[in-house]
């Protein structure tokens, strides 16, 4: 009995010796792993660099002494992957067996001068910025989702020679201080692209698009009006949106919340999806919504916070590769925002506003109380359709490349037009009819463009453009409040309508452009560029029924057609050359216009036109690097020649108020930009501008509706709102504190100088802006499992900006302005 207890004693030791060993090897055999150490060139550990498997979730970073371990690798065939920003990426193939592990470690090498150097096609052609000839500058679409900023006046600040006018539901962008007024934008100055697609506005200034899930932005200095036409006088900004990728599944989510002084909560947020089909063919998804609470008050009808936007998007990109040859690529992006324009006003008080003659004296505003008086809260309401098709084939020797767009823009506004009419009590207000928006545009744009190959002692670029457009509009105007005189002798009763019209406005532009590239040399290049574009444009009014129209005798001229015709040419020529892998310059000689347009007739004015107003730029451009890229240095010297003004004059006679071409400017400055790659952590950016934006000729004096004499632009005068000088500092941080965990942090001052409102302190509206300063703050951390938590703050010191002051009457001035200090979170998850 005792050796058959011994017996089962030892056979249970032994079965379970069996079990443990079994149970382990068959652990052992569920997968494998892979581990290595990364290393610089010099053989110093690698912190922080992220290691993946492509195709599957499996991902780590490497450790403070640089060694990583990824475990549980299903057996199988797989791409390591193994990258650091600043630094080249790896991969290797690699083959995991049940059981094993595989050392496999890697030696990065330096690549902070990629870092910066982004590939643009502002030219195109595929460029780094770096060696393009122009005065280009790039923002990754990396660099703005870390830095949580959605909108073009996030960022344009800090390009060197650019600033930003916004009222919250239109941007618009002034380059080199290009500009005549500071209120009224006028015809397009500055060309606005998604991909290769114009989107410009007939509402003014550029569509205020989301850029999100883009790959990069691109902003053009300079008349690019060869290969760019219309609009691009000043320049042009790019979004260029991240392409559906064939290669892999991947999306993403992001959300934030954050508090805006004198406003309240803001909320949303945005979702892409990549979907590969096959091999050929993906489709990548694009959704968003932001709520942004308002912050300021409407005193009169006591509506705090009156200002709020919703706005909605998407965009819905295809890409198909029938043939290693073919591409076809469709895409359709459409945004609607409901809310106001942010603009703070003279307010009255005391005195009860809604009773004739007890009005209260004007109070001037106040930037910092952020409040205005209305008799209707203002609305501006943008919504924009974007359906774009693009094929491209190469046919080895060039690449033709087809552009089709259809663009639907439409806009409903209310806004009191009281103190236009002299009346400061009741409302003014433009009403909303039916279900029409009260402007619709539809833009039809056609372009086919050949690109040679590259290499060859010659190469080229040529294209023709056709574009057309239709614009519908009405104003409907009535006048609610106690009777009272218009204008100080025009009976107002409650009810009448002063304005009840409607109109439709037509352009259309061919054109044919080319650029002839010579490569005299591997480092010296010649360019030449040309185009010819025919303008055509016309008007008709179809309705006058308003009181005021009545008066003016605006119904004598409904349905008549007025039509004008344009030529307009524009040039470029260029020489670039390379020094050495570490120097390049580039001198140009580039011109731009305006499209003219015409002056509608009136009582005491003919129809007439006026001329496109023209521009030529001259421009030398260096471009070097330092410390084995650590230190990039770009500088640009330029000297702009702007004619035939597009200018507001009044006729001293009829006192008819009318666009002329008068006046010629010069503008003559230096623009730089300091990129310091400290280490692969730290980077600083320091760029600036300085220029001298004056009149070389008197403007014609106008007058005001009483026959004063108003003197206007004279020799020597600057140009309105230009700033002689602006600069911008960044700093961005990146530090891995483990293997799962990156921190990051970025700080970011923007500063532009005083500028003037009109073109002389002798003027009534020459009053002086003073300068502002503008300083963002972020932290946040990456989590290796794809989640990124930060920590923002906008305009941390609640600067209170003055775009422009406007004068809607004698003691009547409104002000458009920025958001106030806001502070938030920002949550996002990167999924594949």
């Amino acid at each position: 009995m005792k050796n058959f207890k011994s017996f089962i004693q030892k056979r249970f030791v032994f079965m379970f010796f069996l079990l443990f060993i079994g149970s382990h090897i068959m652990m052992a055999q569920t997968g494998g792993s892979v581990k290595g150490v990364i290393q610089d060139e010099r053989g110093n550990a690698m912190p922080g660099v992220f290691i993946t498997l492509e195709g599957t979730t499996l991902k780590t970073f490497s450790s403070i002494t640089g060694s990583y371990l990824i475990k549980n690798i299903p057996a199988g065939k797989y791409i390591i992957k193994v990258s650091l920003e600043s630094f080249e990426t790896h991969t290797k193939n690699i083959v995991i067996t049940d059981g094993k592990i595989i050392n496999m470690s890697f030696v990065l090498k330096d690549a902070l001068f990629k870092k910066y150097t982004i590939q643009v096609t502002s030219t195109r052609r595929t460029t780094d910025v770096q060696t393009t000839a122009a005065a280009v500058s790039a923002v990754s679409g990396k660099k703005l989702e870390d830095q949580g900023i959605v909108d073009v006046t996030g960022f344009i600040d800090a390009v060197p020679g650019v600033t930003s006018v916004s009222n919250g539901t239109i941007n618009r962008v002034i380059f080199r201080n290009l500009a005549t007024s500071t209120q009224a934008a006028g015809s397009p100055m500055t060309a606005t692209y998604f991909d290769d697609f114009p989107i410009a506005s007939a509402f003014g200034g550029i569509p205020a698009i989301r850029m999100l899930d883009l790959d990069r932005v691109e902003v053009l200095k300079g008349p690019q009006g060869t290969l760019f036409g219309r609009s691009a006088m000043s320049g042009v900004v790019r979004y260029i949106p991240n392409k559906p990728n064939t290669e892999k599944f991947e999306g993403n989510i992001s959300t934030y919340t954050s508090s805006t002084t004198d406003g309240g909560m803001n909320f949303g947020g945005h979702a892409y999806l990549n979907v590969p089909i096959n091999k050929n063919m993906a489709i990548r998804l694009l959704g968003y919504s932001f709520n942004d609470s308002g912050f300021i008050d409407n005193i009169e009808l006591d509506t705090p916070d009156f200002n709020g936007q919703n706005t909605w998007g998407g965009r819905l990109a295809f890409h198909w590769t029938p043939t290693e040859k073919l591409s076809i690529d469709l895409l359709y992006l459409k945004e609607s925002t409901k809310g106001s324009w942010a603009e703070v006003t003279t307010t009255r008080d005391p005195g009860n506003l809604n009773v004739v003659g007890d009005e209260g004296p004007a109070v001037p505003f106040d930037i910092k109380a952020r409040t205005m008086v209305a008799g209707t809260n203002p609305e501006q309401s943008p919504e924009y359709d974007f359906f774009n098709l693009k094929l491209k084939y190469d046919f080895g020797s060039f690449a033709a490349t087809l552009l089709a767009t259809h663009t639907i823009n439409k806009v409903n506004w209310l806004s009191d037009q009281r103190e236009y009419a002299g009346v400061i009590s009741g409302t003014v207000a433009d009403i909303k009819l039916d279900n029409r928006p009260t402007g619709k545009e539809v833009i039809n744009i056609l372009e086919l463009r050949l690109v040679s190959e590259s290499g060859k002692f010659i190469d080229w670029i040529a294209g023709l453009y056709y574009d057309d457009s239709k614009y519908e509009g009405y104003m409907y105007t009535p006048y609610y409040g106690s009777y009272q005189l218009m204008l100080g002798f025009l009976p107002a009763t409650n009810g009448i309508v002063i304005f009840d019209s409607e109109w439709e406005s037509t352009a259309g532009e061919m054109a044919a452009y080319g650029e002839l590239g010579f490569n005299l040399s591997k480092k010296t290049r010649f360019v030449l560029g040309y185009r010819h574009s025919n303008i055509n444009t016309s008007t008709l009014s179809t309705k006058a029924d308003g009181f005021f129209q009545i008066l003016m005798g605006e119904q004598a001229y409904v349905d008549r057609l007025y039509e004008t015709d344009e030529n307009a040419n524009t040039y470029k020529i260029a020489i670039e050359h390379t020094f050495s892998k570490d120097i390049f310059a580039y001198a140009l000689a580039s011109s731009g216009y305006r499209r003219g347009g015409y002056n509608r007739p009136t009582m005491v004015s003919e129809f007439s036109t006026f001329d496109s107003d023209k521009l030529w730029n001259y421009e030398f451009g260096l471009k070097t690097t330092w410390f084995d890229g650590h230190l990039l240095a770009n500088v640009a010297a330029f000297m702009l020649k702007y004619d035939d003004i597009q200018l507001g004059v009044q006729d001293p006679v009829t006192f008819a108020f009318e666009t002329q071409n008068v006046g010629e400017a010069q503008i003559k400055g230096i623009e730089f930009a300091l990129n310091y790659f400290v280490n692969k952590y730290l980077q600083f950016n320091f760029n600036g501008s300085i220029s001298n934006p004056e009149m070389l000729k008197d403007v014609p004096p106008s007058y005001d509706g009483f026959g004063n004499l108003i003197y206007t632009g004279r020799k020597g005068d600057k140009l309105p709102g230009s700033a002689t000088e602006s600069f911008s500092f960044s700093a961005d941080l990146n530090y891995p504190v483990n293997n799962n965990i990156n921190m990051f942090a970025s700080a970011s001052y923007r500063y532009v100088g005083d500028r003037l409102n009109d073109f002389n302190e002798d003027l009534v509206t020459g009053i002086k802006l003073p300068s502002y300063s503008l300083v963002d703050l972020r932290l946040g951390m990456n989590l290796s499992s794809g989640l990124t938590v930060s920590l923002f703050v906008n305009n941390l010191m609640d600067e209170a900006i003055i775009f422009n002051i406007g004068n809607k009457g004698p003691f009547f001035q409104s002000v458009p302005t920025n958001r106030p200090r806001t502070i938030g979170l920002n949550l996002s998850y990167n999924f594949d």
